[in-house]
């Protein structure tokens, strides 16, 4: 739809025409009211309040419509993909046996208005959520920006192409994030890594999943460490650990499985809407951001870019800054727990102060230094009650290389929706 194009909407009784543009103009305005009825959302009260649980409000039936659309697919290198059954991740939709080697399996979701608006009177700013054009802000990576397209599962290799399979053992042949981005573009034109976007896009739905509740690792599952985490070198070992997927048999829903064996009593695979083992399990690369390095002139090491594309910056971008249009933020050179994040109008979730525990606040750790600048998020095994879907790490250089980071799929390009039996 257009600026220019017009909604009918009922507003106190009566029916009204309203541009798309003024819609976005009384929204970006403070209408409370309307935003109650057409959005869902959060206090953000990581300033001022020490608990994470900080509840959901709004329309949640207008959340509930959005969730019933997000879910499983097969989408094969070209971005045709076939829906997923919602109850059981094992069959097509239609009933069609499904062989996932003629694709990856992913999450797609509808394309997601966001807008940040400041309490006047509160102080504290309010993350609203919805399918309709609250603002000019959206998240969505792919279709010509109106759906998001994210691995379900973590990157596994299959001739050398990176994919995202059940049944099979995730990536921990200590990749550059180079490598796992040309790896990628080897299955297809249009895939690359999951990005920055992927990643607000995710913490919106874990917020919405845990009901407004930012410490997703209490509220949604611990993850394969458990909160006391678990040697990295013990889940690089083992197949069982290593094996994606056993999530199948939740479908779309959020959820978490059991660990039969060698893990801690609170260890799972932990589900949110699809998307299997964000957390607490292997770190993972994030494209479309990366950091300053006070080795390099016009450079402090504070510096955080984020830029649109999917590629990954040049040698001279990373020496400077990116290409074309792109957002600069500052980040924290220290570590600990993150109390606050940037937020603003883009929701952005860099930590600008840091302070408590794993039930504090965002209630996910922060690492970073004036040098490093590949941007890891999620933690890995070991990380245990300091991992989550916001745990941003961003101590090493670009060309890092260890078993312990990897990487998952993400698509940006055209989609096409078909039956399984079509695919």
């Amino acid at each position: 739809m257009l600026k220019s194009n017009s909604l009918i909407v009922e507003i106190g009784g009566s029916i009204r025409r309203i541009s798309m543009e003024d819609f976005e103009t009384a929204m970006n305005e403070g209408q409370a009211e309307l935003l109650h009825q057409v959005a869902w959302g959060f206090p953000l009260k990581d300033a001022t309040q020490t608990s994470p649980a900080w509840g959901m409000i709004g329309n949640i039936a207008a959340y509930n419509s959005y969730k019933a659309k997000v879910g499983r697919y097969l989408m094969d290198a070209n971005g045709r993909a076939a829906k997923l059954h919602k109850n059981n991740s094992g069959v097509f939709a239609d009933g069609t046996t499904l062989d996932e080697t003629r694709g990856s399996v992913v999450v797609i979701a509808p394309r997601l208005y966001y807008l940040v608006q400041t309490d006047a009177e509160t102080s504290i700013p309010y993350l609203w959520c919805s399918e309709f054009p609250i603002s000019g802000h959206y998240l969505a990576n792919a279709d010509n920006g109106n759906r998001m397209v994210i691995g379900a599962y973590k990157g596994s290799l299959a001739s050398g192409k990176l994919v995202s399979r059940s049944g099979v053992t995730f990536d921990t042949s200590a990749k550059t994030i180079s490598a796992y981005f040309s790896a990628a573009q080897s299955f297809g034109a249009n895939w690359g890594l999951k990005d920055y976007d992927c990643l607000r896009w995710f913490e919106i739905m874990c917020l919405s999943e845990a009901q407004g509740n930012a410490n997703a690792q209490a509220s949604l599952g611990q993850g394969v460490g458990g909160a006391s985490g678990l040697s990295w070198d013990t889940v690089n070992a083992s197949t069982v650990l290593k094996t994606t997927g056993l999530t199948k048999s939740l479908g779309d829903a959020s959820g978490t499985v059991a660990i039969a064996s060698g893990a801690n009593a609170d260890s799972t695979h932990v589900s949110v809407l699809g998307i299997e083992d964000w957390w607490n399990l292997q770190w993972e690369f994030v494209q479309g951001i990366f950091f300053g390095n006070s080795g390099n002139s016009g450079q402090d090491g504070d510096e955080v870019y984020i830029y649109k594309g999917n590629r990954l910056p040049s040698a001279s971008e990373l020496a400077s800054h990116p290409d074309g249009e792109f957002r600069d933020l500052t980040r924290l050179t220290t570590n600990g727990y993150a109390k606050v994040m940037t937020k603003g109008e883009f929701f952005d979730v860099i930590a600008t102060s840091l302070g408590g525990d794993s039930n504090v606040s965002w209630s996910d750790h922060f690492y970073g230094n004036t040098t490093g600048q590949v941007c890891l998020v999620g933690g890995s095994s070991n990380n245990g009650s300091g991992s989550g879907p916001l745990y941003v790490h961003s101590h090493l250089a670009w060309s890092i290389s260890t078993s312990y980071i990897g990487a998952r799929p993400a698509y940006y390009g055209p989609v096409t929706i078909v039956d399984g039996a079509d695919l």
